[in-house]
């Protein structure tokens, strides 16, 4: 699988952040589309480790579209050589089918982040993520697991561009287990309009 996408973080007052995603997603050695994720999100800093994070994402594919809905918290401990982050959410996962027969789904997740960053030079820096996917009443205690290594390089001030590979076993099927292997590309740009206006 491929996924290709950009995002646009804006640095607010008062330690308030507002972000727009969009992620294109295409499987089968790029032979076919799979679908479009736009993610509206916001963050608050509460503390200098502590912030609060609410996010809500469209998923459009074919033959269904997705609502999810998100909120959670991320501490950021005090570290030397390394940047490391954890993250917990709680997540509610819509879907509608176009076929009116099928009935609507409405799942509940809970999902946790351990990520460690670290910094090459002045412009590479690499980071280690995994996030195990727990679905509330699921077959498992863990729906699938997000492996990621990833190398970010900056482009300008305000510009990033994410290189990243994840490892992602799924286990969410009752019969059988699932392995994909995500390949992505992503433009990160933040910009912060109150430092732009002075």
């Amino acid at each position: 699988m491929c996924w290709y996408g950009t995002s646009l973080t804006l640095d607010l007052k008062n330690k308030w952040e507002a972000g727009i995603d969009y992620q294109a997603r295409f499987q089968n050695n790029l032979a076919s589309y799979k679908g479009s994720y736009i993610s509206f999100s916001s963050s608050k800093s509460i503390t200098k480790r502590v912030g609060l994070q609410a996010e809500y994402r469209l998923g459009l594919v074919s033959g269904s579209s997705f609502h999810r809905f998100s909120f959670g918290g991320e501490y950021e401990p005090k570290t030397r050589k390394v940047d490391f982050a954890f993250r917990l959410l709680v997540l509610n996962n819509i879907q509608d089918f176009l076929d009116p027969q099928e009935a609507t789904q409405n799942d509940l997740y809970w999902r946790a982040r351990v990520k460690w960053g670290f910094r090459i030079n002045k412009k590479w820096s690499g980071y280690l993520v995994t996030e195990p996917v727990m679905k509330f009443g699921g077959n498992r205690f863990v729906d699938n697991i997000r492996n990621t290594v990833g190398l970010k390089r900056k482009l300008s001030s305000a510009a990033k561009l994410d290189l990243y590979y994840m490892y992602r076993p799924d286990y969410a099927k009752s019969r059988s287990n699932r392995l994909f292997h995500v390949v992505g590309v992503n433009v990160d740009f933040r910009v912060a309009p109150r430092k732009q206006k002075k």
